[in-house]
């Protein structure tokens, strides 16, 4: 199963051509409508429950209507009307920069008249200039919330979770499923976990069986080898080491996204050895790209989406740990 059968992570085909900030702001634009997605088509009570966590007064209305991007001025009055900001961060800076107005989206009804603005990334901060300067959306006359309601985006996760075993237990199965995939969109792109859970790289692997065997891989080397391992640390994926050592296993979203093993000294070239057992006991030939026989001929590559049981490999991921 890939990760883009999350019903809100964004397609982007084979293009190379997208900029980091291209693609930031596909994100963001993808995770606020992921966001009011999961209030509209979820039980009316969802958006009442939000509105009261952020700190509303409770709504009972059960007709809401949801807007992106809110180019023009709203024409209803409210009883009440209040800006949000969502970031990563609950900070909100000074910015000497000119700032855009239009609102990222609205939650309106009878009663409230919301107006959001999302921001993504870590360095990216709410301002009071563009939160300001949202209030002129709003319908003349409208009675506003002086200050601003901030939130960051691990609140709206911890909020949904929170609020799952309630609609689980009154059987509100398509809020129930949106509430998961909006969990796991923000856990493939890093929303609201900075250091990256382990949870982002295991889905990461492409089919769902590759991911399920990640999280036994995990669990394997974190019980057998306890209290003598530690994170090793790895910008692409997870890493594992024997404390004061170099790493023996790596769980990796790079290189064809696999289990890497490390196995002794380079001039051993252990890994090359290994290798052949393992494409013999599988029956499918890892490519290896020639710069990595030679600059990694202690390493040893498992596709785990070519590997039906963990029985299978654990003597390979012991021999890792054993000859590190």
């Amino acid at each position: 199963m890939s990760r883009y059968n999350n019903i809100f992570q964004y397609y982007r085909g084979q293009s190379r051509g997208s900029t980091l900030e291209t693609k930031q702001l596909q994100i963001e634009n993808n995770l606020t409508k992921a966001f009011l997605n999961v209030l509209q088509h979820s039980s009316p009570e969802m958006t009442s429950k939000f509105l009261k966590f952020a700190g509303l007064s409770p709504i009972v209305t059960q007709s809401f209507e949801y807007r992106y991007q809110v180019a023009n001025a709203l024409s209803h009055v409210s009883s009440i009307g209040a800006v949000i900001g969502i970031a990563e961060s609950d900070e909100v800076r000074n910015s000497k920069e000119k700032t855009f107005t239009i609102p990222d989206g609205a939650v309106l009804s009878e009663d409230v008249s919301v107006l959001i603005e999302s921001k993504i990334g870590y360095n990216s901060y709410l301002t009071h200039q563009q939160l300001e300067g949202h209030k002129s959306s709003f319908a003349p006359g409208q009675q506003i919330k002086e200050k601003p309601i901030i939130i960051t985006w691990m609140d709206i996760r911890n909020f949904f979770q929170g609020e799952l075993s309630w609609f689980e237990e009154r059987g509100e199965q398509i809020t129930c499923f949106l509430i998961k995939q909006f969990e796991e969109f923000c856990l493939l792109n890093s929303i609201g976990d900075r250091q990256k859970s382990k949870e982002y790289f295991f889905l990461h692997f492409e089919k769902e069986a590759a991911q399920k065997l990640a999280r036994e891989v995990d669990r394997y080397i974190c019980s057998e080898f306890a209290p003598y391992i530690e994170d090793a640390g790895t910008k692409d994926g997870i890493g594992y080491r024997k404390k004061g050592r170099t790493k023996f296993a790596t769980l990796t979203t790079a290189r064809q996204r696999c289990l890497i093993l490390h196995i002794g000294r380079k001039d051993e070239k252990l890994g090359l050895q290994v290798q052949k057992a393992i494409d013999s006991l599988l029956g499918k030939e890892y490519e290896r790209k020639p710069y990595e026989e030679v600059k990694y001929p202690h390493e040893a590559y498992i596709r785990l989406e070519w590997v039906s049981n963990l029985e299978y490999i654990k003597e390979f991921i012991n021999k890792a740990f054993n000859r590190n």
